[in-house]
């Protein structure tokens, strides 16, 4: 059986003058709590509630803005949760 289908072989989407490139959205960790930074954040207890606007640690690179989907407890999650105070 063979396929109507038939490539253009541009690349290009109809409504730009350029190729199609995906991006990916910026996440600016914020500052560490161990170096000093202007917040101060408190980690969250295992029973308590994730909800958006708490943070994730990010190893060396601060904290990550959480902004999943709320109703889990912290203790689900492999990476600390922390909570402005």
């Amino acid at each position: 059986m063979e396929s109507n289908l038939k490539s253009t072989g541009s690349g290009f989407d109809d409504e730009t003058d350029g190729p199609v490139k995906a991006t990916q959205p910026v996440i600016k960790p914020v500052a560490s709590a161990e170096t000093g930074g202007l917040e101060s954040f408190r980690r969250l207890k295992s029973n308590e509630v994730v909800s958006p606007g708490d943070f994730v640690k990010n190893g060396h690179h601060g904290f990550e803005l959480w902004e999943g989907p709320s109703g889990f407890r912290a203790a689900s999650f492999v990476k600390p949760i922390y909570r402005r105070q």
